[in-house]
């Protein structure tokens, strides 16, 4: 009996060290199936972020654009006027 115990307690620590190792293999797949399934999420709201900035910035580029047309029909029409004969607001080259 004396020799039984000593042998039992060994097969009993194995046996509690393999179900805590399978134990702990389990916990693991499942949060590396966790991470991962994080991860998926995680680039999906990125690829959802970088299309919302991209239509952004395609408005941003119209809006822009019409207010360089806007501007530049502005300068296109100033410049008309000063440059008309008479208009006061004309500047004559001197010549020295």
């Amino acid at each position: 009996m004396n020799e039984e115990a000593p042998i039992l307690e060994l097969i009993r620590r194995v046996e509690t060290l393999e179900m805590n190792t399978r134990t702990g293999m389990g916990i693991l797949a499942i949060g590396t199936i966790v991470v991962l399934r994080e991860l998926a999420d995680l680039r999906t709201e990125v690829r959802e972020d970088v299309a919302a900035v991209g239509d952004e910035l395609g408005g941003l580029r119209w809006h822009m654009n019409e207010l360089f047309a806007a501007l530049h029909r502005e300068m296109l029409c100033w410049l008309s006027t000063t440059r008309q004969p008479g208009n006061p607001a004309r500047q004559e080259p001197t010549h020295n």
